[in-house]
């Protein structure tokens, strides 16, 4: 019982600081240390729960696992470059390997955390672990408040290359730490949670705001329009308990959207792509008429406005339908997570652009670009334990099935809109998918109540 107890703390400390710091450069070594330690406990808390994950209930968790006995098979007798899914096998997909091993543990944990922690962690490893999600977002504003100190200037647009040289980091994060803080706020709402959680809450979801603000990320605002639209119609079926907080909530939520307005108006002025998206999309879908998606150094091409396309928006929807019919020639995939789409162009269009030593090129798709890696069956070895998860913890109310109904769809579309297919964001998919199959996992009475049925 005590070494459950301490790999269950050794687990939770862990994933927390794993999910701060899992996108933020130069800490390899500590996301290594950490994927090594948090997968040693998590061997003690799949031990402990080995019948249980031997039942027919736990096919999701088989299926996702089920995806590196694929992956295997295809570098045998599938593989578009052998040298490199081997170095690929033995690299990153270690790693995915661990990531998956810990999501799986620390979902089993949170579902019954009584049997795994001591009672001081059974009352704040929620916490711990919100903490962790919250990490790229607390270290952004962090660095945005430095760079505010440093040239005393308040606003700084496109602030996004520090620390995370990139935008992905806090879209995707971005969109993890999101579904806490609407949830606790509606909890609030219904009294499951202390008032304080509007401040909290509120707090977290304006530092979201401003952090897609201040870097320029369209995928990050059109993640909050959904999320708070989900919010909005949630607060109308319980308008029973908003009277309890209406004054409160009623502030909050005007001063939120106020922000939110402001933020998002600032952001669509500086970006004309938002009024050309239509236009811009269908000329884009042309990659028969228009070569420069592929030749880097033809002209962009003219909307039918007559304005030269958005680079971003041309580019993302030609090498999607590029990667569409790539996928068609090849269901099976090429077999690399960097980058199968560059590997397979190149021999499909002579003129494609020579990939850059690693760099094969990419959809900017992470689905697409997982499809032309691995194939329609790994793509849904990871997508049906993730609807499987979803539907199952429908059934449930606390706070991580809540949780996992919220984030799902999110994961869903930010890994279809954002390019993702590199070594930490695909540690991150196989952890989360573990960790929702996980915490669906049917109690022990629920598994002897369906045998008994």
């Amino acid at each position: 019982m005590g070494n459950t107890k301490i790999s269950g703390a050794v687990l939770v400390f862990a994933a927390a600081v794993l999910l701060a710091i899992w996108p933020l450069p130069n800490t390899m070594g500590l996301r290594h240390l950490m994927l090594l330690i948090g997968s040693v406990a998590s061997l003690f808390i799949l031990g402990k729960h080995f019948q249980q994950l031997k039942t027919l209930q736990a096919w999701p968790v088989y299926l996702l696992f089920s995806f590196f006995l694929w992956l295997t098979f295809h570098m045998l007798f599938l593989a578009g470059n052998y040298e490199e899914q081997w170095r690929e096998l033995t690299g990153d997909w270690l790693r995915n390997s661990l990531a998956a091993c810990m999501g799986l543990a620390l979902g089993v944990l949170v579902r019954n955390p009584t049997q795994h922690l001591s009672l001081r962690l059974q009352r704040i490893h929620q916490s711990v672990l919100i903490w962790g999600l919250a990490g790229t977002t607390l270290i952004f504003c962090v660095r945005y408040a430095y760079e505010i100190a440093q040239t005393g200037q308040w606003v700084h647009t496109n602030f996004y290359m520090a620390p995370y040289l990139g935008k992905t980091p806090l879209v995707i994060f971005g969109s993890l730490l999101l579904p806490v803080m609407f949830i606790k706020a509606l909890s609030a709402l219904q009294r499951a949670e202390r008032p304080i959680w509007y401040l909290y809450s509120f707090a977290g979801l304006i530092a979201t705001v401003l952090m897609y603000y201040f870097a320029n990320t369209k995928n990050g605002f059109a993640m909050f329009t959904l999320l708070s639209s989900g919010f909005l119609i949630s607060v109308l079926r319980r308008r029973t308990h908003v009277k309890m907080h209406r004054i409160g909530l009623g502030i909050s939520i005007m001063i939120g959207f106020l922000i939110f307005g402001y933020a998002a108006n600032k952001h669509i002025e500086t970006n004309p792509a938002w009024s050309n998206l239509v236009a811009d999309y269908k000329i884009s879908t042309q990659i028969d008429q228009h070569n420069n998606w592929k030749d880097n150094t033809s002209p962009f091409p003219h909307n039918e406005n007559g304005t030269t396309v958005d680079i971003s928006t041309y580019q993302r929807v030609s090498w999607a339908r590029a990667g569409l019919e790539l996928l068609k020639d090849h269901p099976l995939g090429y077999g690399l997570i960097n980058h199968s789409f560059g590997a397979l162009a190149i021999q499909k269009w002579s003129d494609f652009h020579k990939p850059d030593g690693n760099n094969r090129g990419a959809t900017h798709s992470g689905w697409l670009d997982f499809a032309l890696g691995f194939g329609v069956p790994g793509l849904l070895l990871v997508w049906v334990p993730l609807i499987a998860s979803y539907l199952r913890a429908q059934k449930h109310t606390d706070f991580w099935s809540t949780y996992t109904v919220w984030t799902i769809p999110l994961i869903v579309i930010s890994y279809l809109t954002t390019e993702v297919c590199t070594g930490h964001f695909i540690e991150l998919l196989f952890f989360l998918t573990a960790l929702f199959s996980g915490l669906t996992l049917p109690s022990d009475r629920e598994t002897n109540d369906a045998g008994a049925d």
